[in-house]
């Protein structure tokens, strides 16, 4: 019968071939008829579709009741504001859009953006003069950053130690109460489906991989660098469910692409807008002024940020993360995501960008961006991705996102 998506599965259909995930650990084997379990796990482990040899009749997840029209119409209204920068005619940004609705409709996540901060307001009414040289202003000034806690440090000397046990992850891990506890809720959680409850650091360092899970570890410490912006500034709550979810949707987006270190990705999509936490803390009133700039120009904040300093949030963050000394791969992740390109790993690069762009659609938090940011067409066709697959990522981010909410608490650890 060929592949089916995992909308259309049926109870009974039987696998033509093996079903992994993205580690190559077997969910299901061929010839096995599928159960409404088996059509669960899949969905958690973002399997897109399964090979199938026959469809028996059976009983189909049930659907989502309809949307009321009026509500839909009125959805529809303000994202088409939302989706002003974007190609509405490119067949990602039609489907995106179209998830989007759905979701805005029936209030799947009302955690949307709200209105502009009174400052922004203010310095929309302003003008704005571009900066010279911003970056290397940036550098010269060498701002006193965050005390990073040392147990990255010591994260990122197991990722760089191939030899790196198990048992030497988890010494380092259990250093920190905080961390500890947060990392197995998250290995316990859905956005692992793991068969049986893990208890030990160690056994989760086994079943994930030390690299993985050193460098999951490592993005939630540093967002917990940032729990002390001023509200005035910066609402920080919206600010980390944006960062969450496009750490969710990079990870999910890595596992459609079956790459293999996807907690990585989830790293990368956690800290891609670092650097503009740190326009908010050091150099507030420029980037009020580049808020300005974006509402007056019509044109996203990134845009503006490089019209007005020469740069933007990517190359900002990836000096942060140059300065703590952390892996090169996600400074390039981080650095790229708006010019995927230019980037030595372009496929990654790309993921984060949709994962950016897909999560200022849905409306999941803010980082400050008013409207969903222009689609790179470059960036879309070095993802190798297909339209299709954002129903099963949009899906599952909303139910990860709410099984990892204890995050956003963002404390120290």
């Amino acid at each position: 019968m060929g592949s089916v998506r995992i909308r259309n599965l049926k109870t009974g259909m039987v696998l033509a071939d093996d079903v992994k995930d993205i580690k190559g650990r077997l969910l299901l084997p061929k010839g096995r008829p599928i159960g409404p379990e088996h059509i669960r796990i899949f969905k958690i482990w973002g399997i897109p579709q399964v090979p199938v040899l026959e469809s028996p009749q059976g009983e189909s997840e049930p659907e989502a009741p309809a949307i009321d029209s009026t509500r839909l119409e009125a959805a529809r209204k303000k994202l088409e504001e939302r989706f002003r920068l974007t190609d509405r005619r490119h067949p990602a940004i039609e489907e995106i859009f179209a998830q989007a609705l759905q979701v805005a409709a029936s209030g799947a996540f009302p955690a949307v953006a709200g209105p502009p901060l009174p400052e922004a307001q203010a310095a929309a009414e302003q003008p704005a003069q571009p900066y010279d040289d911003f970056l290397k202003k940036l550098i010269e000034r060498n701002i006193l950053l965050p005390e990073i806690p040392s147990i990255v440090f010591e994260l990122n000397e197991v990722i760089s130690n191939p030899l790196s046990t198990a048992d030497q992850m988890a010494q380092v891990i259990n250093k920190s109460p905080s961390l500890t506890a947060q990392l197995l809720r998250i290995v316990n959680s859905s956005f692992y489906g793991l068969p049986a409850r893990v208890e030990r650091v160690s056994l989760a360092v086994t079943l994930i991989g030390t690299r993985e899970l050193s460098t999951l570890a490592m993005g939630i410490s540093i967002m917990s660098l940032f729990r002390k912006i001023p509200s005035r500034l910066l609402n920080m709550q919206l600010f980390l469910q944006h960062s969450l979810a496009c750490g969710i949707v990079s990870r999910l987006l890595a596992a459609n692409k079956t790459m293999r270190q996807t907690e990585q990705m989830f790293t990368s999509g956690l800290l891609h807008d670092l650097g503009r936490l740190v326009t908010f803390i050091y150099f507030p009133n420029e980037i009020l002024a580049c808020m300005g700039r974006a509402a007056r120009a019509g044109m996203s904040l990134s845009a503006a940020e490089k019209n007005l300093f020469g740069c933007h949030h990517g190359q900002i963050g990836m000096q942060m993360l140059h300065q703590w000394r952390l892996p090169v791969s996600l400074e390039h992740n981080v650095r790229y995501h708006h010019e995927p390109a230019e980037a030595p790993d372009p496929l990654s690069a790309a993921l984060i960008h949709v994962a950016d762009l897909l999560v200022n659609a849905l409306g999941i938090g803010s980082s400050g961006e008013r409207c969903v940011p222009p689609l790179d067409p470059q960036a879309w066709e070095a993802s190798g991705l297909t339209a299709d697959c954002f129903e099963t990522v949009v899906q599952q981010t909303l139910h990860q996102f709410k099984t990892l909410d204890f995050l956003l608490q963002v404390k120290a650890v």
